[in-house]
C-alpha cells in the first residue's frame, strides 16, 4: 500500500500514524545503510594499516 506523501513542516494537514510510521523505518534503513557503509570503511583502512605495520628486524645470534 502506497502512502500518500506528506509535508511535515504543514502543520495544518497532519500526517497520518502510518506516515509517520514508513517515515521512521525510511530513516531507520538510510542510519543503517550509512551505518554498514561506514563500518566498511573503516575496516578497509584498518586493515591497510595493519599490513602497513613492519615488524621488528630481529638479528639471528
Amino acid at each position: 500500500m502506497q502512502l500518500q506523501p506528506f509535508d511535515l513542516n504543514d502543520i495544518s494537514h497532519e500526517p497520518s500514524d502510518e506516515q509517520l510510521d514508513e517515515l521512521m523505518e525510511a530513516v531507520a534503513a538510510e542510519a543503517r545503510r550509512h551505518g554498514q557503509a561506514a563500518r566498511a570503511q573503516l575496516m578497509v583502512r584498518l586493515r591497510a594499516e595493519i599490513t602497513a605495520i613492519k615488524p621488528p628486524c630481529r638479528r639471528e645470534a
